[in-house]
């Protein structure tokens, strides 16, 4: 096994996480909060290294053929047990369609592994969204993932079901799959569908495109904020890890989306079986 070492991965230099009493801690924390707050988006450029991003990028891509296919028409809100009329933003679907490397796929010694279980990127995350607790999850096939986008491949428009989402852009494509976001077009008090009919229909003036690049790492609350990733194009697939924690310890995922994507992909079932 090859032992990673996370200063050849993470640019300590501009990132020092290891000291989290440092000035320059201290100022990404505040510019964190206040990014998050007005725009739902925090971006920490370059967060990880040139050589580090191609071996991670080129290890998924050789996971490629055991990695799990999901495709389906899904809706953009996390269901709530009511019966919407037809017409409603709550009743209509988009298309959702790539391929995910599950957690149990991507080696210890990865690089990808490292960043994620690298315990000051744990705690900083942890003060930046002011939580008093902050566990990484264990779920076998959602801590820790990569989802690999191709030609056509796309994410439809959705809101998130949890907080906030942990991820960091490791290839992009030759054209389309852009970041588009509305921030906060709802709240806790106001779903404010008809802003969100707009998006669908094609005439949310509040849309905007994140311009992400790679080695990027991004925080995004997504749970008031509508988003999608728009259909790649060319013969380069988008490639983004994504990290999964949560408040509480012992976190695993619900049974639909992964009985799904074993459903849906022989390879994933081959695999867990061995």
């Amino acid at each position: 096994m090859t032992v990673v070492h996370i200063a050849d991965v993470v640019d300590l230099d501009r990132y020092p996480l290891h000291s989290p009493d440092s000035q320059r801690c201290q100022e990404l924390l505040r510019n964190g909060r206040e990014c998050l707050r007005e725009e739902s988006l925090f971006v920490l450029p370059g967060f990880i290294r040139a050589g580090a991003i191609a071996r991670m990028a080129a290890e998924l891509e050789e996971r490629l053929p055991w990695a799990a296919r999901y495709e389906a028409m899904a809706g953009s809100y996390v269901p709530d047990g009511n019966d919407w009329p037809p017409g409603h933003p709550r009743t209509a679907t988009h298309l959702f369609r790539y391929h995910q490397v599950l957690n149990y796929q991507i080696p210890n010694d990865s690089p990808l592994r490292s960043v994620y279980v690298w315990e000051p990127l744990r705690e900083f995350l942890r003060q930046l969204m002011g939580y008093d607790t902050f566990h990484r999850s264990e779920c076998p096939h959602l801590a820790l993932t990569a989802k690999l986008a191709g030609e056509g491949d796309t994410d439809g428009w959705h809101f998130d079901g949890n907080d906030v989402v942990f991820s960091v852009l490791l290839q992009a494509p030759e054209d389309g799959g852009e970041f588009e976001y509305m921030p906060r077009v709802r709240s806790d008090f106001d779903e404010n569908y008809d802003a969100v009919a707009g998006v669908f229909a094609g005439e949310g003036e509040g849309v905007r495109r994140a311009r992400l690049c790679v080695g990027d790492l991004n925080v995004f609350h997504g749970n008031h904020t509508l988003h999608r990733v728009s259909p790649v194009k060319g013969g380069r697939r988008r490639i983004v890890g994504l990290f999964s924690y949560d408040r509480l310890p012992g976190t695993n995922f619900g049974e639909p989306y992964i009985s799904r994507l074993r459903r849906d992909t022989p390879g994933v079932t081959a695999l867990a079986s061995t």
